[in-house]
Formats: C-alpha cells, structure tokens, sequence
C-alpha cells in the first residue's frame, strides 16, 4: 500500500476509534469537558446523527432506489437500531470494551453467512469464529464477580442486526455515498419518533451541551462518517479486501487506548485477554476471503 493512502487510511481509524470516546460524552456528559452537561438522550443523538447525514449527503440520493425492501432493512440495521443499541449502552459500558464488543460483527457476519448463504469455511475461519467469541464473552462478563454488563448486551444487540443488514445489503446495487444517504433518510424517521416516545428533556440537554455537543455531532457525522467512508471505500477500490481489512482492526485497539486515557477505562486483565483474543479471532477472520459475501471482513466498517 502506497505511504500516502496508508496514512490516509489510519487516519480514518484514528477517527473511528476517537469516535467511542465521543459518542460516550454526547451520551452521558463523561469525561465532563462541559460542567453540568450529562449528556443527550441516545435515541435523540441517534437521530440528530442521521439527520445530519441525510441533509449533508442529500445530493447523493438520486436516482430513486428499485430495492425497498432490501434497502429498508439495511437502513434500519446499519442505521437506527444500531445506533440507538450503541448510544444505550454507551450510557453504562466504557467506550475501550464497545470498541471490542463491536468487532464481533465480524465473527457474526460469518456465522450468518454459512447459516444463510451456505459458506463454506475450513478449520482456520472456524477456530479464529471461535477465539473472536470467546473474547467478546470474556469481556461482556465479569468472570469474578458471575455478572453481566448491560450495555455491552447491547453492543451485542448492535452487533448482530448490522450484521444480519451486512446480508442484505448484497441485494442492493447502490453506490457507498448514496446507501450511507439513504440510511440517514430511513433512519431519521424511525429515530425520531423513538424519541419521541420514550425520552425527554431532549431540547435542554442539547442546548446544555453547548458548541462541544455541537462539535461531537459534526465529528460523528463529518469525520467519522463521511470523510472516514470516503477513504475507506477509496483505499478498497485500490487494494484487496484482505490487505485492507485487517489495517481496520487499528481503530478498535485505538478505541481502547483513548477509552483508559480519556475517560479513565479500567484496564484489568479481563479487557486485556478478552480484547487480545477478540482482535486476533476477527484479524484472522478478517484476513481470509468469503466467497458467498465478499465484503464479510468489512463488518464493522460498513456500518460506522
């Protein structure tokens, strides 16, 4: 890979992994950057979010889509129910061990597509599935004290329906800026009347946060989103899917670090040999190609 788009590139995963860090203050006000500011309602940032996408991707929703259906589900997986399951836990799960948890897409979009699409993977996938779950658990529960995290339930939760949208979204012959437009159109919707119905005190919580609420929103959307999928999709167009899968697993070890520096994450020996185990189960499945559903590796990325 050519030094400008590699570093390029990892500036992407620098974005995506500074992300849960961010997300996290826009939710609960933590690391407290804004005195008396405890953060939005997580449905309601959701939908700012994708209100924001929609209106700034707008010129990239023509032509009109043919495959509803298909386009709908993707929508509301990789869009409003995942992000309303991340925002959720984030409000109780640190942003390192999201970051982790999130990366069992990538195990989970391999499972379903030997479930569904009749993969065929050999021993090598299959034990690395494995390992990339056998950390998730380690890190979702807390073997001393026999508990279960909550929010990481659900990372989880968001884990698995942007993998079951990462299926469907084989059925959909769309370019990356228009599907990312059209997520924030479908999205925003269902995401305000989420808001509407089961939270309050949205408006005060937002003029609260002030211009650093403001600015976390426009990084999620700007940085994260649009100038972080327009490299990413950019770099794969030029390099294979294996090369360029395994460089994303940066962004959660970077989400981890700026978690225990920024927010103060705990950095016990079950987030480190569960992350450990995590990261190398999904590098190695992320390094072998699956033929059913090509872009199987990318979970995580398609749907930031």
């Amino acid at each position: 890979m050519a030094l400008r788009d590699f570093l390029a590139f990892m500036l992407v995963c620098l974005f995506w992994g500074l992300n849960f860090v961010v997300a996290k203050f826009a939710v609960t006000g933590d690391p407290g950057w804004v005195p008396g500011f405890n953060g939005v309602p997580p449905v309601a940032f959701a939908f700012l979010r994708f209100a924001l996408l929609a209106a700034l991707l707008f010129p990239f929703l023509r032509p009109w889509p043919k495959q509803w259906p298909a386009l709908i589900g993707v929508a509301l997986g990789m869009g409003a129910a995942q992000y309303a399951f991340i925002f959720i836990g984030l409000q109780t799960a640190t942003p390192s061990a999201m970051a982790l948890v999130l990366q069992s897409g990538v195990p989970m979009v391999t499972i379903l597509s030997v479930v569904w699409l009749k993969e065929r993977i050999g021993w090598v996938r299959g034990g690395a599935t494995v390992l990339a779950i056998l950390g998730v658990v380690l890190v979702v529960a807390n073997p001393a004290e026999m508990t279960l995290s909550v929010g990481l339930l659900y990372g989880l939760a968001a884990a698995f329906v942007a993998s079951v949208a990462m299926i469907l979204i084989r059925r959909i012959d769309m370019k990356p800026m228009r599907l990312q437009a059209w997520i924030g159109v479908l999205s925003a919707p269902a995401l305000l009347a989420g808001t509407a119905l089961f939270e309050t005190g949205q408006v005060e919580a937002v003029a609260s946060g002030g211009w650093m609420f403001l600015a976390a929103l426009v990084f999620t959307v700007v940085l994260v989103n649009i100038y972080g999928h327009g490299v990413f999709y950019f770099v794969l167009q030029k390099y294979e899917t294996t090369l360029v899968a395994p460089l994303t697993l940066m962004a959660p070890l970077i989400g981890v670090v700026s978690g225990i520096l920024i927010t103060g994450d705990q950095f016990g020996p079950t987030l480190v040999v569960g992350g450990m185990l995590t990261l190398i189960g999904a590098g190695i499945v992320a390094s072998r190609p699956n033929r059913e559903l090509p872009k199987a590796p990318l979970a995580r990325e398609e749907a930031l």
